[in-house]
Order: C-alpha cells, then sequence, then structure tokens
C-alpha cells in the first residue's frame, strides 16, 4: 500500500478528484495548473497551455503522483488489491461482460484467488480445477445466474477474455454442460435488442472449442447474431462448426428479418472494417449461402444493398459468381441496376449488364444520375422538363445526400442545393448530410456543409440529438481520430450549436458517449461560453 494513501483507500473518491483538479485547471486556477505541471506530459507547458491541454487522464496521472504511483493504472491496481475479495470478483467480471478483455486478464494475472472465488470467475478464468470441484459439491451452479447480470457460467466461460480457443475452456464449456448448463444462455440485449447468446459470444471471441461444445448440446445458430458476426469478424472456424452442425446459412435471421450475406453487405467501400466483412461474405458464399434470399418486407437481396451502400466491383462480382440475380426486382420494383444508376455508379451498371440487368431506369432515376454524376446541363433540363420531379422524391431519394457521406469522394454540395436538395433530409436511418459527415470525421465536409448553410442544431428522427453530438459519439464508435473530431467540433461549436440539442432522446448528454479528449474539449467549452447552453 502506498504510504500517502488511506487505510481504506476509495477509487471513486480518487476519480472524483481527479476530476475536480481538472475543473480547476480549466479554470486556471494557479494551485491546479501547478499540480498537474507534475505530469511528465505537461511539465514543459505555460500554465495557458496546460489550461487549455490537461486531459482527464493527465488530472488522474497528477493524483497518482500525488499518491506515490508512477500511473493512474498502478495506483489503481493498489486500491484495487485492498479491496475485499469479492468486490474485486465483481470488477473482475463486469469487465468481462463489457468486453475489457486486457483489463480483464490483469485481473486474473495480478489477482489469482480470483479464479477459485466462485463458478463464474473460475469460468472466466479458465479455471477448469475449480470448475469441477464445485459442480461436484453444487451440480445446480451450472444453471445459476450471477446475481443482477443475469450471467451464467455458461456465458462467462463462452466471453472469457483468455486467449482464443484455451484448452481449459473446453473443459469447462463441457463440465458446465454436462452438469446440465443451459446451451442456449443468453443475456438481456441492449434497448430493444434480442437477448445475446453463449454461441454469439464464443464465436466473436475465436473460442472454435466453446462453440463447439454448445453446439454438440443442442446450441440454436438462428439467434440473429453468431452466423452475421461470426462471419463479420472473420471467425471461420466457428461459421465450420456451425455447418458442421446444420446452419441455414441463408435464412432470414430474427428478429432481424435479414440474411447474414444481407447484415455484411451494409458495409461499404472506405470502411476499415470492409475487407473483413466481404471475406466473411465470400466464405458463405461458398459454403451455400443463397445470394438471393431477400430481408425485410421491402425484399431487398445483398445486391440491392451492395448497389445502395457502395460496397464495390469486387464484392458484387462474388454475389454474381454465386448465381445473385442482377435484375431483381425490390417491393417497390427497383432493381440493384437502378439502384446503381441513380448513384451513378457506372461501373457497377455495366457490370449487372454483363449479367442480364435489362431494367429502364425512371425520370427521377436519371435526375439522379445526372445530379450526382456532376452533369448539371442534363440535371437542369430534366427539371425544366418536370418542374414537379423533386416534390416527387421519396424517402429514399431524400437519403441520397447523407448515403453519399459513406464513400469516400468529393461531393459539391453546393451544387446539389442549388438544383434542389435540401440538407435538412436524412438518411435512412436518421441524420442529416451534417451529422453523418460529424460521425465519420470529415471535416473539409464539415466545415463546407456549415459554410453553405446545412442546419447545425436540428435533431435526428431516431437519436434526437445534434450533428456535435453525432461527431463526439464518432470519436469513441466510428474511428480513432481525435484531432480531427476535435476541429469538427470547433467549427460546429463556433458555428453555434447549442447545447440542449446535442442531449439524444434519452436526455444522455454527448461526454459520456465519446472519446475522453472529445468529452473534455465540449464539457470545457460550454463552461466558457455559458450563452450556448441554453441555445
Amino acid at each position: 500500500m502506498s504510504p500517502s494513501l488511506p487505510g481504506q483507500p476509495d477509487l471513486e473518491h480518487l476519480r472524483k478528484q481527479a476530476k475536480a483538479l481538472l475543473a480547476d485547471a480549466e479554470a486556471a486556477l494557479p494551485r491546479a495548473l501547478e499540480r498537474l505541471r507534475r505530469v511528465p506530459r505537461l511539465s514543459a507547458l505555460a500554465p495557458e497551455a496546460i489550461a487549455e491541454r490537461a486531459q482527464l487522464a493527465d488530472a488522474q496521472h497528477a493524483i497518482a503522483i500525488e499518491h506515490g504511483a508512477e500511473s493512474w493504472p498502478k495506483l489503481k491496481a493498489i486500491v484495487e488489491a485492498g479491496l475485499p475479495l469479492a468486490e474485486q470478483a465483481e470488477h473482475f467480471l463486469r469487465d468481462v461482460r463489457e468486453e475489457h478483455h486486457d483489463v480483464a486478464n490483469r485481473w486474473i494475472a495480478n489477482m489469482p484467488a480470483l479464479a477459485a472465488f466462485n463458478v463464474f470467475t473460475a469460468s472466466a478464468a479458465g479455471d477448469a480445477a475449480t470448475v469441477s470441484r464445485l459442480l461436484a459439491a453444487d451440480a445446480t451452479l451450472a444453471l445459476a445466474m450471477h446475481a443482477d447480470a443475469a450471467w451464467s457460467a455458461v456465458l462467462y466461460v463462452a466471453a472469457s477474455p483468455l486467449p482464443p480457443d484455451s484448452p481449459s475452456l473446453a473443459l469447462i464449456a463441457r463440465a458446465l454442460l454436462e452438469a446440465g448448463g443451459d446451451a442456449n444462455s443468453a443475456y438481456p440485449g441492449v434497448g430493444e435488442g434480442p437477448p445475446q447468446s453463449a454461441l454469439y459470444r464464443a464465436c466473436i471471441r475465436g473460442h472454435v472449442c466453446v462453440a463447439r461444445a454448445l453446439l454438440e448440446h443442442g446450441a440454436r445458430t438462428d439467434d440473429g447474431e453468431s452466423i452475421g458476426h461470426a462471419a463479420e469478424y472473420a471467425q471461420f472456424a466457428c461459421l465450420q462448426a456451425m455447418a458442421d452442425h446444420g446452419a441455414d446459412f441463408s435464412s432470414r435471421q430474427q428478429p432481424y428479418d435479414n440474411t447474414p450475406l444481407y447484415f455484411l453487405a451494409g458495409y461499404a467501400a472506405g470502411n476499415p472494417a470492409t475487407e473483413r466483412a466481404q471475406a466473411g461474405m465470400r466464405w458463405l458464399l461458398e459454403h451455400g449461402a443463397d445470394p438471393n434470399v431477400t430481408s425485410y418486407a421491402r425484399r431487398e437481396t445483398p445486391l440491392h444493398q451492395v448497389a445502395r451502400q457502395g460496397g464495390g466491383l469486387a464484392i458484387a462480382h462474388a454475389l454474381l459468381a454465386h448465381g445473385a440475380n442482377a435484375d431483381a426486382p425490390r417491393a417497390d420494383g427497383r432493381t440493384p441496376y437502378v439502384i446503381a444508376y441513380r448513384r451513378g455508379d457506372m461501373a457497377l451498371c455495366e457490370l449487372l449488364r454483363a449479367h442480364g440487368a435489362t431494367s429502364k431506369p425512371s425520370r427521377v432515376d436519371e435526375f439522379l444520375n445526372a445530379a450526382l454524376s456532376g452533369n448539371e446541363v442534363a440535371a437542369r433540363a430534366i427539371l425544366a422538363a418536370e418542374p414537379d420531379l423533386i416534390s416527387r422524391f421519396d424517402a429514399e431519394d431524400h437519403a441520397t445526400l447523407p448515403q453519399l457521406m459513406a464513400e469516400k469522394k468529393p461531393i459539391d454540395f453546393a451544387r446539389l442545393v442549388a438544383l434542389g436538395f435540401d440538407l435538412g433530409w436524412e438518411g435512412a436511418w436518421g441524420g442529416t448530410p451534417l451529422h453523418h459527415a460529424a460521425w465519420r470525421g470529415n471535416v473539409e465536409m464539415v466545415r463546407e456543409l456549415v459554410r453553405i448553410g446545412a442546419p447545425r442544431d436540428v435533431r435526428d428522427r431516431t437519436y434526437g440529438s445534434s450533428p456535435l453530438a453525432w461527431a463526439v459519439h464518432g470519436s469513441r464508435f466510428c474511428r480513432s481520430a481525435d484531432d480531427e473530431y476535435l476541429a469538427i467540433a470547433q467549427l460546429l461549436l463556433e458555428a453555434g450549436s447549442s447545447r440542449a440539442a446535442t442531449i439524444n432522446q434519452w436526455g444522455e448528454p454527448p461526454e459520456n458517449l465519446g472519446s475522453k479528449r472529445l468529452s473534455a474539449f465540449i464539457q470545457r467549452w460550454y463552461r466558457q461560453h455559458p450563452e450556448q447552453l441554453e441555445g
């Protein structure tokens, strides 16, 4: 124990101390700035620079130094080592559930007594001997639920932070299942989402041995998650295990009502995860997945999705090579060819024609093609002949501009607005062009949209929050690019973005959902500009 820590240190109290120190530093209080100067990253900076650049991590580091530890993680480890074992176990299990694998593995390495604490910790930590001993004394532990988390030991072994397919996990999974554990154990999904199964967790962790044990004991493969996400993460051994147990790779997965191929076809070119997801699509196609099974009431195939999302020629080739119908109509009659034509993707149109597409574009399709291809003369000629054409746009036509944000190519929004497009139109899942540009961290696009008057405080119809909130959320969930997201946040804040519009329909502020750096910046800005708090 550090000599400067009390006998019963409280980690939450130390966190509050760090937050208070950061707030004092942002207010430029001299004592706070001096305390932060002890942090190596800030030691050479002038006081005003410390006030501007300090982050919560720096304040935590300063608190750690003041308590005799080299870093916040080391101070945290000192404090946690002094917690009662039961409390340590709860922290460990929470990290397992929340997929903090590195942190959970540090718990196992630093606190070896945790593994033997109960059947849940033993299952997650890979302690087969303890699981066997506990089950021999009480077989009902195989079905027991862990307190309020509603997690069984089967779920914990499936989600174990140990390296993929660690041998002890197979022993534990089989012991639990043979003692009566439920192969279809599941925990509540997020929000209104369906329950998440043990098979799903085993697949995304790459625990093939656990997946096989679950399958051998009756785990369902049509749980809406396991097939699609195993393919998304390129967990081919898990997919093969499911194939060996009769998985239907073509079926609509419930409750989503889409096929695994359709789900994966939602990845657009330019997304860093697209290559891996498309490798999963190819595996499914090579193992019998039918590319012509439709999804949703609108009866879309994966090829429709690729044409709309801009997934690229390579995956379209793969779908067509495995029998995808190039001229399949959706419920509204639009074919992959027409959807590609509307986007101005003439390379894909040519490929689809070569594979039998014969459908004819409508006048709205021709207008969109001309406008999005930069052929302003043709677009204006169509409008001159049919002045009410834009008033006939449907929801998918309105979603055209936000959809363009998924593509990494320049877009002349000013020209499109001059043709009659509205920057307030939202995409299929909500969000205006500015929302989507902000979420993706596209600084230049945000700057241009702000310049031409895109609505900056409009709340999207899905989450009920503004483009600024989407930028903060993107800094954590879209990509790691804090510099770009900081630039976007500053652009939007300088343009007058209000605090009220950033709070989503559940009452959650954006700083709860962003990277630490973005969250701290947003909080500091509104403290310094109180006039925007009620805007």
